[in-house]
């Protein structure tokens, strides 16, 4: 999908982070835009920065709830006509817990809006996209959907899954010639909001900047690489050096990526303020 001029973008947590870098380099291509976020007053900063009101479409919504998100996806026909490229952006984490203090109900909760609003996007737009002779569906993973990471078991949990389903998808639609790339999308870490909005999280400012020195990828950095992706119709993207060293480790020996995932977990623990688990072993 070389050319991008009066294509049609689906772009889920458009309010921040890559998302709206997404949307504002999108535009920039001659995109048309249908944008979603649960908050609306960052989504309206995402289209104060377009510029150009009218030429966006928008709801706010849960993507976690199936029924709006059909619904959107019926919306967003019914105005544009088409559709050729979704991205299945929103996400939320619950901060740095261990799976044996992470409650059910959080797991329920991220993999609503990680996974299931994944699917229900993916699923929603898919008859419409294999209408157009190439089209693109976006799926945002994570380095820890191929690394199982320390203190992060809910978040990559849902992300494996979003790995395994568009893969799974990207192979399908292979074999049936469809015309539609699917994408899995794996970001180490990147400077964005998602840290800031965990619900509940106690993390001072002085934390939050330690945090940040280990995410060295900008969001306009990412949305590039993903608009790149689009374009050269990859089914897999890693971004940043640090996915890459972690990528390449989890291929050249799992000792290794352990040993490495040991350590860059207790750097979070001291920045966190966890004290290490003991054990009498």
């Amino acid at each position: 999908m070389k050319n991008l001029e009066n294509k049609v973008a689906v772009i889920t947590g458009a309010g921040s982070g890559i998302g709206r870098s997404l949307a504002l380099k999108l535009h920039k291509k001659g995109v048309k835009l249908a944008l979603n976020d649960f908050n609306e007053s960052t989504l309206n900063g995402t289209i104060k920065l377009i510029g150009l009101k009218e030429e966006v479409y928008k709801e706010i919504f849960d993507v976690s709830n199936k029924d709006r998100f059909y619904q959107f996806a019926n919306n967003v026909i019914k105005h544009y006509k088409k559709v050729d490229i979704v991205i299945n952006n929103a996400g939320i984490t619950n901060g740095n817990s261990s799976a044996s203090e992470t409650t059910i109900e959080t797991y329920r909760k991220v993999f609503g809006v990680n996974l299931w609003g994944m699917i229900y996007g993916t699923l929603s737009f898919l008859p419409i996209l294999r209408e157009q002779e190439e089209s693109s569906v976006v799926n945002i993973s994570s380095i820890m959907g191929i690394l199982g990471t320390p203190y992060q078991s809910v978040y990559s949990t849902s992300k494996f899954a979003i790995r395994g389903f568009s893969e799974a998808v990207a192979v399908e639609e292979l074999c049936n010639n469809t015309g539609v790339t699917i994408t899995s999308v794996h970001p180490g870490g990147i400077k964005t909001n998602i840290v800031r909005n965990i619900e509940g999280s106690t993390l001072t400012d002085a934390q939050l900047k330690k945090m940040d020195a280990h995410f060295p990828t900008t969001a306009d950095k990412a949305a590039d690489k993903i608009i790149n992706a689009i374009q050269r119709k990859k089914t897999r993207e890693v971004i940043g050096s640090d996915a890459k060293f972690m990528y390449f480790l989890s291929r050249l020996s799992h000792k290794l990526s352990m040993k490495f995932l040991v350590k860059w977990a207790k750097k979070l623990m001291s920045i966190n303020g966890k004290k290490e688990v003991s054990s009498d072993k």
